[in-house]
C-alpha cells in the first residue's frame, strides 16, 4: 500500500491503534483503509493481535452509526472461549493420555458430528429462506457439542498454583457459517439497522450466538466427565465470544476476533499450543471500545506456516505436552503465531489486567483425530 495511505490512516481521528501501524501486515492495513472509508463508521479500534480477515480485519472493532455489517462479524458467528477452574491440582487428575483419548470419544472433532440429534433444532429463520432453514436445522442438532476444525481447541492447563483449568475455543459450527454466508451475500456491506434484512440478521445472529455458547458448554460438560469431575463446576464458567454485533446507544458495535473487556469483565486470551491461555479482567477502556485481543494473532498464513516451519522444531516446542504433534498441524505450531508477550504488553494495564495464566499439559486440536498411546 502506498505510504500516503498509511499516513492518512494514522491521522484519522476515528482510528484507535493499540500497536503502531507499521507493525500491521499489508492486507490488514488495506482492510483498515477500506473500513475507514465507510461513511457510517464512527470509530475503528484495532487490537494488538490484528491480522487479515474477510471484510473487517481480525482484531478489529467497528462502531457504526445506524448500520449493521454482517461481514464485520464474519462466518463463525459467536466463536469464542470458555474456561473452568477445576480447583483440582494436576496430581489428582487421571492419566492425561487416557483423558485425551476419552475426550476424543466424547467430543467429535474436525468434520465429525454426533450420530444422534442432541437438541437445539429450532431455528427462527427470520429471512424465510428455505434452503438456509433446511441446512441449519439439519446440522444444528448433530453438531451441538462438537469442536470443529482450524484453530479450535480444547486445552487443559495448570496455573502457577498447580491448579487445573479447562479452556475451549469453538463457535457456532456449520449453522453459524451458513447464517453468516447467507447474510454477507445478501448485504455485501453495511445496511441500515432498521431495514428488513438487518432485523432478520440480528435475530438469526442472536440465535447463532446462543447456539455457540451452548456448544461450548456441552463440550465443557464432557471434558469434566473425562476428568471425573462434576458439572457443578460449570457454575463458575467464564464465557466470551469474539465474533458478534450488538446494538448500543452509541451505535452498532461489531467485534471480529476481539474480546469484550467491559470494566470487571473476565476474559480469555490464548497464545498457542505451547504457551497456554491468560485470564484477564476488563478495564472498560472506552477509547478502545471496551475490547481486547482474542488471542496472539497469526504471524503467517496457514499455507506459509506449512512451508516455513520445521517439524522437528515443532516437536521440540511441544515436548512434555500431551498433544497431537503431527506434520499436518504445522499451521497451528507456536511459530505460526505472534509472540504473546508483545501482544499482552500492548494491552495489560490499558485494556485489561492479566490475573492468571494456564500452562498447557494437554491440547486437543479440531483439525486432528489422532489417538495418543
Amino acid at each position: 500500500m502506498p505510504a500516503k495511505k498509511h499516513k492518512r490512516a494514522v491521522t484519522n481521528d476515528r482510528l484507535r491503534l493499540t500497536i503502531p501501524l507499521e507493525q500491521i501486515e499489508g492486507g490488514a492495513r488495506e482492510q483498515i483503509e477500506r473500513t475507514l472509508a465507510l461513511p457510517c463508521l464512527k470509530v475503528l479500534a484495532i487490537m494488538p493481535d490484528v491480522h487479515v480477515g474477510y471484510d473487517l480485519p481480525i482484531g478489529g472493532v467497528a462502531l457504526l452509526d445506524g448500520h449493521i455489517w454482517p461481514g464485520a462479524v464474519g462466518y463463525d458467528i459467536g466463536c469464542g472461549m470458555c474456561h473452568v477452574l477445576t480447583e483440582k491440582p494436576l496430581a489428582e487428575l487421571p492419566d492425561l493420555h487416557q483423558v485425551y483419548n476419552r475426550i476424543l470419544q466424547l467430543i467429535p472433532v474436525g468434520f465429525e458430528t454426533h450420530k444422534k440429534k442432541t437438541g437445539f433444532d429450532k431455528f427462527p429463520n427470520v429471512s424465510g429462506d428455505g434452503k438456509l432453514n433446511d441446512v441449519v436445522r439439519e446440522k444444528a442438532p448433530i453438531q451441538l457439542g462438537t469442536l470443529g476444525g482450524g484453530n479450535h481447541f480444547i486445552e487443559i492447563g495448570v496455573n502457577p498454583y498447580d491448579i487445573v483449568g479447562i479452556t475451549i475455543h469453538s463457535g457456532s459450527r456449520h449453522p453459524g457459517w451458513q447464517i453468516g454466508d447467507y447474510y454477507m451475500k445478501k448485504t455485501k456491506g453495511p445496511v441500515p439497522v432498521d431495514s428488513a434484512i438487518a432485523r432478520a440478521y440480528v435475530q438469526d445472529m442472536e440465535w447463532a450466538l446462543e447456539y455457540a455458547l451452548e456448544n461450548r458448554a456441552a463440550m465443557m460438560r464432557r471434558c469434566l466427565e473425562a476428568l471425573g469431575l462434576g458439572e457443578d463446576l460449570m457454575q463458575g464458567m467464564i464465557n466470551e465470544n469474539h465474533n458478534h454485533a450488538e446494538i448500543t446507544p452509541a451505535g452498532v458495535l461489531h467485534r471480529k476476533g476481539a474480546t469484550p473487556a467491559e470494566s470487571g469483565q473476565l476474559g480469555i486470551i490464548p497464545a498457542n499450543m505451547r504457551d497456554g491461555v491468560w485470564i484477564t479482567r476488563g478495564l472498560g477502556n472506552e477509547f478502545f471500545l471496551c475490547s481486547a485481543s482474542h488471542g496472539a494473532g497469526r504471524t503467517m498464513s496457514r499455507k506459509k506456516a506449512r512451508q516455513a516451519i520445521d517439524f522437528r522444531s515443532f516437536m521440540a516446542q511441544m515436548e512434555g505436552i500431551v498433544a497431537p504433534v503431527e506434520p499436518r498441524l504445522l499451521d497451528e505450531a507456536p511459530d505460526a503465531y505472534k509472540k504473546i508477550d508483545d501482544v499482552l504488553k500492548a494491552q495489560d494495564g490499558v485494556l485489561v489486567d492479566v490475573i492468571d495464566h494456564f500452562r498447557p499439559v494437554l491440547v486437543v486440536k479440531g483439525c486432528s483425530e489422532m489417538v495418543i498411546t
